[in-house]
């Protein structure tokens, strides 16, 4: 590949909303010894990117940033200590675009090998559909929870993107699947494994017994009405957050009860994590069910930017670079 070749890429020089995403020409990145170049067939939209983007989460990035962290593609080149991958290797990554890493939305990117995975059978557009949401439901459910297998957990928001892989997780798991929904999304998780009810008020009634987790994907819920839904020593995982920044609990019952509280953000995850979550997708890729998605042209990242924060989109954004 020529030294000086230009590609096409979606990247922004300064933080702020949608607009400051420029379309437009970059140089080709160089490859370490370590790396892999692999041109990009598209890379999916999440609401990290947006907030990598909007400044609100704060990493280091580049002079030009370019988007996105997920994306597929074929390797077209190797460093020369890299052993795992070849050229004409169909690949994914999900942890790109932070950090201090460049981002996947271009025609080529260069990636360390140890955040590349090989691509596995069946279609490659629904499995970048299911990474992103996939890796934040098995890191949580096979590294966070310390459940074992006909134990209970309640996922508060199952109709999301990582409320349904969340089910599928803890399906294959072991686990007894309790789900909050509305009662139009009832029959789609009921075919997934989890027993489903209403997420309207005195949802909590619905409950026979305490549980062992929950995980609030919604942020929706009190505090202090999750912990009282635990039996002793359960676990409450935050993956989303309230309108209200602020919350209160009974502290004597929570430690009494040695109940656990903790928040969760993938782009904290470790890249052992990441590996370790990678793999385990990649074992159950067979079962595992994508969520709907819809393809959007690089001339249109901006625009995915805004349709990813906006809840009545429902459909998962994938950006076609070729």
């Amino acid at each position: 590949m020529n030294k000086n070749q230009m590609m096409k890429a979606a990247y922004f020089t300064h933080t702020g909303d949608a607009e400051q995403i420029q379309v437009g020409r970059l140089p080709v990145p160089a490859i370490g010894p370590t790396d892999v170049l692999v041109k990009i067939q598209e890379a999916a939209v999440d609401r990290v990117d947006a907030y990598v983007r909007s400044g609100a989460f704060q990493t280091p990035i580049m002079p030009q940033q370019i988007i996105g962290r997920d994306a597929w593609g074929t390797v077209v080149k190797v460093g020369p200590d890299v052993h795992a991958f070849h050229v004409g290797d169909r690949v994914w990554t999900n942890s790109m675009g932070y950090g201090g890493r460049q981002g996947i939305t271009a025609q080529f990117a260069a990636i360390p090998e140890s955040r590349v995975f090989s691509m596995p059978a069946g279609d490659p557009s629904s499995w970048l559909a299911l990474v992103h949401p996939g890796a934040t439901a098995a890191i949580i459910v096979t590294q966070l929870l310390k459940l074992k297998p006909d134990q209970t957990l309640l996922i508060e928001g199952g109709a999301g993107h990582v409320g349904r892989m969340l089910i599928q997780c803890a399906k294959i798991a072991g686990l007894h699947v309790i789900t909050t929904a509305n009662p139009r999304d009832f029959p789609a998780l009921a075919a997934l494994g989890a027993e489903v009810i209403d997420y309207a008020a005195g949802w909590e009634q619905q409950l026979s017994q305490p549980v062992d987790a929950i995980i609030d994907t919604s942020g929706r819920v009190p505090l202090q009405l999750n912990l009282e839904q635990l039996a002793v020593g359960g676990q409450v995982i935050l993956i989303a957050t309230s309108q209200n920044p602020e919350a209160t609990f009974n502290l004597p019952k929570f430690y009494m009860a040695e109940q656990q509280l903790r928040g969760f953000v993938i782009s904290h995850a470790s890249l052992e994590s990441l590996t370790q979550a990678g793999k385990w997708l990649l074992a159950h890729a067979n079962v595992l069910k994508a969520p709907a998605f819809e393809r959007l042209p690089l001339s249109k990242a901006a625009s995915a930017h805004e349709m990813v924060m906006d809840p009545q989109v429902k459909n998962r954004l994938l950006i076609a670079l070729s």
